[in-house]
């Protein structure tokens, strides 16, 4: 009212000093306008000062491992370019530094997901301790970590890898309850001020050298350059790695092999499961030969991006027939990369023909949730269906059926030859599978063998099963002549 007239007035000249007009406007009224808009800006420096801090709270959040509390893969990626960047103007000495926690599968699997946890976030807590005080722990994967050292040398950065070694002796993983030794393979790749050109393989190299700190007889810490190129020629020697890293380089040589998927009680085929093998100077390799490669060497997403390829090439063959449905494996490391992502929708176009289930690996390894679950989301828009695989192993926690969008869950083989046996463990099993239906998951029992555990698992309502009882995994041409006797249905999991 009267404020906004007094400003109108003075914004056209028509405001006097006069007594008659200044005393129109009482001076309780200017005092009080004045505390308001004192108020008013304090309550807006308020107000942005806690935007600011939301926005470092969410950059921060986006950035840190929720289970260790240590930088995550996407600050390390972010981070490691921006350096890459400084060292342009900024020359010196680098050091990257890998570490891999030794037996740490066999340690989950052993005393479970919880404790599990536990060792990895004293292994985190240690290595902050033992690095220096503006230097950064990232956890890459699983139970992978990684830092890089600026204006160091090598001697300074295996004092840094024997610190580490030392905290984490000292740690205390018997108060776990857990026997066996927890230790760290280290491997350290440096680079020197006069050599940047060469900083893009320090990673590379880096792994190279742990590898070479595991193997049998090593003191555990590796230098790239010392002690590794005889490790790494002998890597690059044996047959499963040269004929996995001919495979990514040479299209054909990952060849799918297809096990069906029975819907029960009728057992008609509903899908195939795609299975990668290697064809190598005539012969087959198998996954339990040339996968632990594909995990030392981290090529996961190489490996899944050269498996959609095999997959969509099979499905525009033309010899799978309409209806037919596919399962395709994806490990929890592809699923956050925005390439492999891109190839699933590419891939997406085969859904109207061909219902397509992707398949989830070792969810343990997912260390960046809120990407994976958008991603998953995004392909669910386009008709994938998503299942988790392996369900019942040492590291299947329940929290990735409530954190992801997954709508069929797949049974391990230990848990369904549980349901054979009359005891407590095969009755706790199928009350599971019968909760875990009523709940709304579609469940599919793997490695059905013998005909008293598929008995079993039609009795307990289980929608699929699979396994040598009901066919083995056999190669696309085999699969298209046997169409007519199979007898294939165009149902899908649901």
């Amino acid at each position: 009212g009267r404020l906004s007239q007094f400003i109108d007035a003075m914004q056209h000249g028509r405001f006097s000093p006069n007594p008659s007009r200044s005393q129109s406007m009482r001076i309780s009224e200017l005092e009080n306008i004045r505390r308001s808009l004192f108020d008013y800006q304090l309550q807006l420096r308020e107000l942005h000062g806690s935007m600011e801090h939301q926005n470092r709270e969410f950059h921060t959040q986006a950035r840190q491992d929720t289970l260790t509390g240590c930088h995550n893969r996407r600050a390390y990626e972010e981070d490691w370019e921006r350096f890459r960047q400084e060292l342009k103007t900024a020359p010196q000495g680098v050091a990257f530094l890998l570490f891999d926690c030794d037996r740490f599968k066999t340690i989950n699997d052993t005393y479970g997901h919880a404790k599990g946890d536990r060792v990895l976030s004293i292994i985190a807590d240690a290595l902050v301790m033992a690095l220096r005080a503006n230097d950064r722990l990232y956890r890459i994967g699983g139970d992978e970590f990684a830092t890089f050292l600026s204006r160091t040398t090598p001697a300074q950065a295996k004092q840094v890898a024997q610190r580490c070694q030392s905290l984490i002796e000292a740690a205390g993983f018997a108060d776990l309850g857990i026997i066996e030794p927890v230790g760290l393979s280290i491997g350290i790749a440096f680079c020197a001020a006069d050599q940047l050109e060469q900083v893009n393989e320090l990673p590379k190299q880096a792994d190279i050298a742990m590898y070479t700190a595991k193997q049998p007889g090593r003191a555990r810490i590796a230098l790239y350059g010392e002690d590794t190129e005889r490790a790494s020629q002998t890597l690059v020697a044996s047959r499963e790695t040269s004929a996995l890293f001919q495979a990514l380089a040479t299209p054909g040589m990952i060849e799918m092999h297809y096990q069906a998927i029975h819907a029960l009680p009728g057992r008609q085929v509903d899908y195939y499961e795609a299975l990668a093998r290697i064809r190598y100077h005539g012969k087959l390799i198998l996954p339990e030969a040339f996968l632990p490669v594909v995990s030392s060497r981290r090529l996961e997403t190489e490996f899944d991006l050269a498996v959609l390829s095999q997959v969509d090439a099979d499905l525009s063959s033309g010899q799978l027939p309409p209806g037919c449905g596919l399962s395709i494996n994806l490990s929890a490391q592809s699923i956050s990369r925005p390439e492999v992502v891109s190839q699933l929708l590419e891939l997406s176009r085969h859904n109207a023909r061909h219902p397509l289930m992707l398949e989830i690996t070792e969810t343990s390894l997912i260390t960046q949730m809120i990407e994976v679950r958008t991603y998953l989301d995004l392909l669910r828009t386009v008709n994938y269906r998503i299942a988790m695989d392996d369900f019942g192993t040492g590291y299947s926690p329940l929290r990735y059926l409530v954190d992801l969008p997954v709508d069929v869950v797949k049974f391990d083989i230990s848990l369904v030859n549980k349901l054979g046996e009359d005891n407590r463990a095969g009755q706790v099993v199928a009350d599971f599978a019968r909760m875990m239906s009523e709940v709304g998951y579609s469940l599919v029992a793997e490695g059905v063998e013998t005909e008293a555990v598929l008995l079993k698992v039609e009795s307990l309502g289980i929608a699929h099963a699979q396994g040598y009882l009901l066919g083995r995994p056999i190669p696309l041409a085999e699969l298209a002549a046997s169409f007519a006797a199979e007898g294939t249905s165009a149902t899908s999991l649901a």
